[in-house]
């Protein structure tokens, strides 16, 4: 039995404790700072634009902004007009973004694309780009980043990936699939098939290192995998059970957990020397470690105190339970500023869902509350999260959720049974 797996059988063999849990996370996108983008205007009258709308449906899920409709525009073309001042006065949008694009002779496309400031009429942000016509798309996303961090005050996370794991059947036979694709669920790209679990992908600092478990050979692995390349390798060492990879910050270390002597416990990996040493020590199952963003202590699930819960241990120092009510509290990602940990919950009802704990604070705010919800992971700008949900018919699907309630949907993706997402660090 796994340790995730063990760790459930625990938790159902619990009595549920009456735990206050205040919900403010909701479905919904209203409100936000509106937000005009007009759409983009190719030098070529023949090309059709399409990344004015990635811009927009970036922005639309950041939970940050209110995208107008273009047909309430008080100017939707752009084509053959000036930008009219006056015209977007007294409309509803606050910016409004816009571009010029043309195609490079060697090939390449240029953006230009301006920021405007409708209350104080001034363009606020422009910028030119040039870049093959194949990384449109990322281009978009890099656009709708920048107007992110100047509007909000902080980047946004469009140009980053999500790595994930599909299961499904090929010829009768159960099938496993792990994928990374763009932020918002395109351009997903295979990695690896096996007719053998995949878990836990993890991304090292810079976004082109990925650490997963893998059961091709029967047992438990952690193999890490640079996805420039291919090269593929086992860490710690060939013929070692281990899982849960976690990357230290600086990319140094790989935090994993091992069974030694049947006792799971967690191990730091030094990267480069190739050396291991033991973390933590105890009676029970320790497992799912996390880092801190200053990479000084890990958060991780244990259940030596006779329950899954999650501990937090400094390097050098004493393990202790963080004091998060409830029977079961597992599976944590940190946020990147460190001051919020999301985890798996059991509800009191029943059922496993998604909480968000805040340790400065002392709050605790459940943000989901599906049948068995998991595998939480935070946007690099710790904004927006990622989770594995249940559909109505049981298939596993990925849920996307803010920072500030506006959101809470399905993340589209073309596979129908879907688990375990990552999101990856802000690329080099």
């Amino acid at each position: 039995m796994s340790a995730r797996a063990l760790m459930l059988a625990l938790a159902a063999a619990a009595a549920p404790a009456a735990a206050e849990l205040r919900i403010d996370i909701t479905e919904g996108e209203a409100g936000g700072v509106p937000v005009a983008v007009v759409p983009f205007v190719w030098a070529d009258p023949g090309r059709v634009d399409t990344l004015s709308e990635v811009v927009a449906d970036d922005l639309a899920g950041s939970g940050f902004f209110a995208v107008l409709d273009p047909g309430e525009l008080p100017q939707a073309d752009l084509r053959r007009a000036a930008f009219d001042w006056a015209r977007w006065r007294d409309g509803a949008a606050s910016y409004a973004v816009t571009a010029e694009l043309a195609d490079l002779p060697d090939g390449r496309v240029r953006v230009d694309y301006r920021l405007r400031d409708l209350l104080r009429e001034r363009v606020v942000l422009r910028e030119r780009q040039e870049a093959p016509a194949r990384l449109l798309r990322r281009m978009a996303h890099r656009i709708a980043d920048a107007v992110h961090r100047q509007i909000a005050g902080v980047p946004g996370a469009f140009d980053t990936r999500i790595a994930y794991v599909s299961r499904g059947q090929r010829r009768g036979r159960e099938v496993y699939r792990l994928y990374v694709a763009d932020a918002d669920g395109h351009q997903p790209a295979a990695l690896l098939e096996s007719p053998r679990p995949l878990l836990s992908p993890a991304w090292a600092p810079g976004g082109e290192t990925l650490a997963y478990v893998s059961f091709e050979q029967g047992r438990p692995q952690v193999i890490v995998q640079n996805l420039r390349t291919g090269e593929r390798r086992v860490a710690p060492a060939p013929g070692a059970s281990a899982s849960a990879p976690a990357f230290s910050p600086d990319g140094a270390q790989l935090a994993l957990a091992m069974t030694v002597e049947g006792d799971t416990e967690i191990f730091l990996y030094r990267r480069a020397a190739g050396s291991l040493r033991r973390f933590t020590y105890s009676a029970g199952i320790d497992t799912e470690p996390a880092w801190e963003p200053d990479g000084r202590a890990l958060v991780f699930t244990s259940d030596r105190g006779g329950r899954p819960q999650l501990y937090r241990k400094e390097l050098g120092a004493r393990a202790r339970a963080l004091p998060i009510p409830g029977r079961y509290a597992a599976g944590a990602d940190v946020a990147a500023d460190g001051r919020t940990l999301a985890f798996v919950q059991s509800r009191p009802g029943g059922g496993f869902g998604i909480s968000l704990y805040e340790p400065g604070a002392g709050t605790l705010h459940a943000l989901s509350s599906g049948s068995l919800d998991e595998s939480p992971s935070f946007a690099p700008n710790g904004l927006r999260l990622l989770y594995a949900g249940t559909a109505a018919d049981g298939r596993r699907v990925l849920m996307l959720a803010t920072h500030n309630a506006r959101i809470l949907k399905r993340l589209a993706v073309p596979q129908r049974d879907v688990r375990e997402p990552a999101w990856s660090p802000y690329r080099n």
